[in-house]
This record gives C-alpha cells, sequence and structure tokens, in this order.
C-alpha cells in the first residue's frame, strides 16, 4: 500500500509479525512505514501516515520515534514527524502494535456455548429436527472463519483483510444464537442455492500485452464466502469503504476484452418464514385488543403492517437484473424493519391493555376492602385487637360507670326495700303493770 505525501517523499507500509510470541499465545504485528526519496537531490518532508481503525492508544506500543495523534474525521491513529533523506535514501520507521486481528479461543468457545444455549431453551422445544439444522448452520459458520483465519495466517495483509471481512458476520451469529425469530425459522425455505451473476470486464485497447490489474467492488451485503464461483480472482476487504473487492491479475492480448462471470449466492431475499412470523405475531396482539379502547390504535398499526409485508411479497416476486434486484432488496428491508417496528409497538398497546386490566382488579379489590372497613373496626375493638391508648381508655372509662350507675342504682333499691319494711312492722309494742 502505497500514498504520496510531498512531492518526492514516497511512503509504503508492510506489515509482519514479530518473532516473539506474547503471553496470550499471539504475535505482535510490527507495521514498517517506509519513507523512500527517489530523487537526486536532498529532501525533508513532514509524513504522516494513518494506522489501522481497529487500533487504540493502548494498543500502540512503540512509534519508533514519530508522534502519534487521534484523526477524528476517520476515527483513526496516525503516526507523524519530520524526515530528512538524502538522494536516493530510504528510511523504515518499525510501528509496534498490539494484534487486535484474531478470533481467539476462548471467543470461538463463548459464542459456540451462547448457540448451545439458544438450541436448549429456543430451538429444541419448538421445533427440535429444525433447531438442529439451524444450530449446525451456525456452527459451519464459525468453523468456515476459524479455517479462513488458519489458511492467512502466515500472511498479515490477508489475515486483516479476512477479520474485517468477518467481524460483522460474527456479531450476526452472536445476535442468531439467542434470536427467537432465528430458532422459529424454517431451515429449507434458504434462498442460498439461487445464483446471481456478476458480469466484469477488462479491456487492452493498445497494441502491446498488457498486463492488468482488475478490481471490482462487491454489494456491501456480499461476504467472502457468497462468491462460489470466483473465476480465480481473489476476495479481499477495503476497510475505508467497508466492502469487499474481486481483484486478480492477468495479462490481455492488444486489443482484445476479456469477461468474467462471477457467481454469487442470492442474499438479496427476505425469509418468507420471518414474514410470515412477524405477520403472526401481529394478529395476535391486534386479537387481544379487539373490542377495548385500543382498537382503534391497533387498527392502524395493523393495517400497516399487513400493507408493508404484502408489498414486499408482491416485490420479491418480480425478476429483475442484480443491480434492480440488489436494489429492491435494500427497500425491502428497510420496509420489513419498519414492519416490524410496528409489530412491537402494538405488543407495546398489548402490555398498557393488561396494566390496565391488573389496575382495575386492584381497585376493585380495594372498594370491596373498603365497604367492609366498619366491621374491620368492630372486629378491632370487639376482640381487642392492636387498641389504641386514646380507644382503650374510653372504652374503659364506659365500663366503669356503667359499674359505678349499677352500683348506685342497686343501693338506692336497697335502701328503699329497708324503708318499706319499718313502715309495714309499725311502732314498737310497750309493756304495762297490773
Amino acid at each position: 500500500m502505497k500514498a504520496n505525501n510531498r512531492p518526492g517523499i514516497i511512503l509504503a507500509l508492510f506489515f509482519f509479525f514479530l518473532a516473539g510470541r506474547a503471553a496470550s499465545g499471539l504475535a505482535d504485528i510490527v507495521i514498517n512505514v517506509v519513507a523512500v526519496n527517489p530523487t537526486n537531490t536532498p529532501k525533508t518532508s513532514a509524513i504522516k501516515f494513518p494506522l489501522p481503525g481497529e487500533l487504540t492508544a493502548e494498543d500502540i506500543l512503540d512509534t519508533n520515534g514519530l508522534q502519534l495523534d487521534y484523526n477524528v474525521d476517520d476515527a483513526d491513529y496516525v503516526v507523524y514527524g519530520d524526515v530528512t533523506l538524502k538522494p536516493k535514501e530510504s528510511k523504515t520507521f518499525r510501528i509496534h502494535v498490539k494484534d487486535k486481528w484474531v478470533i481467539t479461543t476462548n471467543q470461538v468457545q463463548d459464542l459456540k456455548n451462547q448457540i448451545d444455549q439458544g438450541y436448549q431453551t429456543l430451538g429444541e422445544p419448538y421445533n427440535s429436527e429444525n433447531a438442529k439444522i439451524l444450530k449446525s448452520r451456525l456452527d459451519s459458520k464459525i468453523d468456515y472463519i476459524v479455517g479462513l483465519q488458519a489458511s492467512s495466517a502466515d500472511s498479515v495483509d490477508k489475515r486483516i483483510d479476512d477479520y474485517r471481512a468477518y467481524a460483522n458476520e460474527m456479531k450476526r451469529i452472536e445476535d442468531d444464537a439467542l434470536d427467537v425469530d432465528y430458532w422459529r425459522s424454517n431451515p429449507n425455505d434458504d434462498q442460498s442455492q439461487k445464483l446471481i451473476h456478476l458480469d466484469i470486464e477488462a479491456n487492452n485497447p493498445t497494441k502491446k500485452i498488457k498486463h492488468a490489474k482488475i478490481k471490482e467492488y462487491l454489494p456491501v451485503e456480499v461476504k467472502p464466502e457468497d462468491v462460489v464461483e470466483a473465476q480465480d480472482f481473489e476476495v479481499r476487504f477495503d476497510q475505508a469503504k467497508q466492502q469487499a473487492f474481486l481483484i486478480k491479475e492477468e495479462d490481455i492480448d492488444p486489443g482484445a476484452t476479456k469477461k468474467y462471470s462471477v457467481g454469487i449466492l442470492d442474499i438479496w431475499n427476505i425469509d418468507q418464514t420471518k414474514i410470515d412470523y412477524l405477520k403472526s405475531r401481529a394478529q395476535k396482539a391486534f386479537d387481544v385488543l379487539k373490542d377495548t379502547k385500543y382498537e382503534p390504535s391497533a387498527k392502524i398499526l395493523m393495517d400497516r403492517i399487513t400493507a408493508d409485508l404484502s408489498s414486499i411479497q408482491d416485490s420479491q416476486g418480480v425478476s429483475r437484473p442484480i443491480l434492480e434486484h440488489i436494489s429492491a432488496y435494500r427497500a425491502n428491508k428497510t420496509t420489513f424493519n419498519s414492519a416490524r417496528t410496528d409489530v412491537e409497538t402494538l405488543e407495546k398497546l398489548v402490555s398498557v391493555f393488561r396494566e390496565d386490566l391488573e389496575k382495575s382488579k386492584v381497585e376493585n379489590i380495594l372498594q370491596k376492602i373498603q365497604g367492609l372497613r366498619g366491621v374491620a373496626d368492630v372486629s378491632k375493638v370487639m376482640f381487642n385487637k392492636k387498641f389504641e391508648s386514646a380507644t382503650a381508655w374510653s372504652f374503659i372509662g364506659w365500663i366503669l360507670l356503667a359499674v359505678g350507675l349499677v352500683t348506685v342504682l342497686s343501693l338506692g333499691v336497697a335502701m328503699l326495700r329497708a324503708k318499706d319494711k319499718k313502715i309495714d312492722d309499725g311502732p314498737p309494742k310497750q309493756s304495762g303493770g297490773s
């Protein structure tokens, strides 16, 4: 990889592994930045070279005397400094960095554990036969990526390209491992056997044999394993564009044109199973909300979901040239994501409706409890449960007053009876002499 800096100074970049192995079992990497003065006069220039975007400040171990800075616009670190070179002289700056472009054994094992977890909890209980196929598919993808990494172990450039190409695929595998939709999909609906051909031309308008370097960028969705008829092209990855490309070198005869037809798996389709599953989720949510105050809002969402999914099905039934086919897929994917958002909104309405139901039940119970409050108060007094002090002394006072009244009344009645007895007996008799 080469880049011009100022006139007269050429910069070149080379990667290679350090001989020593780090404690993690991985080799660090040295990036050789070579400054060359191809002229016949001395040159002094300010050089500046961007480092790979995956590196953080902690990953850059030694800059070999160059300064380090962060480029906010490109989101990467750069090394820079002044260099003076004699005529025809070159100077190499050895930038020592950590190897960030490798998938470790621990990462692979963690990912396989997640796949096992998804299979056992989401896949097998739903459909064990389909789940076995879906699990095998995820395991195969991981094994393919690991094998590709092993095959390019001695070429840093190639391994970095492979890592970049598959970093997003590893994330997709991780997402699918615990995704309900994935484990409920039908593996027989896979579109991977259908091929789309990308035509490439290279010509030589001169009268001499031309050694051509043919390079063709692939659509952003394409991964290296999707290219099944490569026509001797090598699949590489452009980090700046985040895009894979095909490259090969070949001699072309004078005035000749060479044509290539590269076969790529048709990955530009939304599985019908995913569409059907989204429909069923929407219908179940809508059925719950019928005859409730949320039905008008639910109907608006349901109509929109139905229209979006129907438009995707109609679109995918039309045969188109490859570029139009890809364009239609991207539009359909946006529509599908919009429909999925509406389904999630519909399901949130169901949650709100159920919260209202629970709240209504609680309020009814509270009203019944309020109606029994008087009985509860009487029960509390009668059975002496948690008397408050004022209530207790009032109760005792009334009891004492009642006892006092009964006592006074009893004494009054006793006195009246004694008086009546004296009256009935009359005055005492007197004794006389003869």
